[in-house]
């Protein structure tokens, strides 16, 4: 069976008149007439209903169309994979992420790598961590970095940053011109959080119940869907907050908000990149995790 033919079959159903299909794959007119009846003679079935003046499919001609759809669809699939093994690595690289590593580890990533290989493009798409896992593994993405390890045997992880937890207050805060404050000391005190499925938010409550403080007992002040939103919400003293310290260089260099240790917390954490060892079907998601990897803290 002539694949262009069946394309132009499948232009035919979807445009409906034989003349504009004509214009559309630069062919004549009786050009489109004879790749369909070709397709008849080969299949030994009528495609079109030509008893009607619109293009009417047959029962056989809507079974083909559906088996069209699937061809082009595979074909358009195969010239993106081949664009993508060729020797120069090109194509397009979404990735996912949550708001640390999407924010403040993958632009350098990004950069270093688009060095490597100019030809590519890069686009990192940020949600929560549990958006991040869940989408790496439906197969929406073939990559994602988050801060949370994912669990089972469906994804491949390692470790790509490390990171740590700080309070922070604002400059006029009682805890501003403290070294240290102790973990009661909190109690009362108007805490901005994260949304519950943060990384952030879920490595904080982890840390702070090895250290045997419940998070729970204390009620948020505000509850904010991004780490930026409560740095500066932290900046216009609406509250204090545990944030990444990768998100408050700038804050601190300018002097908004100010670095408290707590007693006896070290609140550390890592991040990760994922992915699904199935699905590196490409030379350039293959070269961009072994560059990843490459630039993981060594053990």
């Amino acid at each position: 069976m002539n694949l262009d033919y069946l394309r132009t079959y499948l232009e035919v159903i979807r445009l409906g008149n034989f003349s504009e299909v004509a214009r559309k794959l630069s062919i004549s007119q009786p050009a489109v007439s004879f790749q369909i009846q070709k397709l008849e003679q080969d299949l030994g079935v009528r495609l079109i209903d030509r008893s009607k003046k619109a293009v009417t499919m047959t029962e056989a001609g809507k079974r083909l169309l559906r088996f069209a759809e699937s061809v082009e669809e595979e074909r358009g699939q195969l010239r993106h994979d081949i664009d993508q093994l060729r020797e120069e690595v090109t194509g397009n690289l979404v990735v996912t992420a949550s708001t640390i590593p999407g924010e403040f580890l993958l632009p350098s990533i990004l950069s270093e790598f688009k060095a490597l290989h100019p030809a590519i493009r890069a686009q990192v798409v940020i949600s929560d961590s549990l958006t991040v896992i869940s989408g790496v593994r439906d197969g929406s993405y073939d990559v994602g970095f988050c801060g949370l390890a994912p669990e089972g045997q469906e994804l491949e992880s390692f470790k790509t940053a490390e990171d740590e937890i700080v309070l922070i207050v604002f400059p006029e805060h009682p805890f501003a011109e403290r070294r240290e404050v102790s973990p009661a000391e909190l109690e009362g005190e108007p805490l901005i959080f994260r949304e519950e499925t943060s990384g952030t938010q879920q490595s904080l409550q982890t840390l702070l119940s090895k250290s045997g403080l419940d998070l729970s007992k204390w009620v948020p002040n505000l509850l904010l869907g991004t780490t930026q939103a409560v740095v500066s919400a932290v900046e216009a003293r609406a509250g204090i907050a545990f944030v990444s310290n990768l998100a408050i260089k700038k804050s601190l260099a300018l002097d908004l908000v100010k670095a408290v240790k707590v007693e006896g917390l070290t609140l550390k954490r890592d991040f990760f990149c994922i992915y699904r060892k199935e699905r590196i079907v490409s030379r350039l998601l293959e070269e961009f995790i072994t560059f990843s990897r490459g630039r993981s803290p060594q053990p």
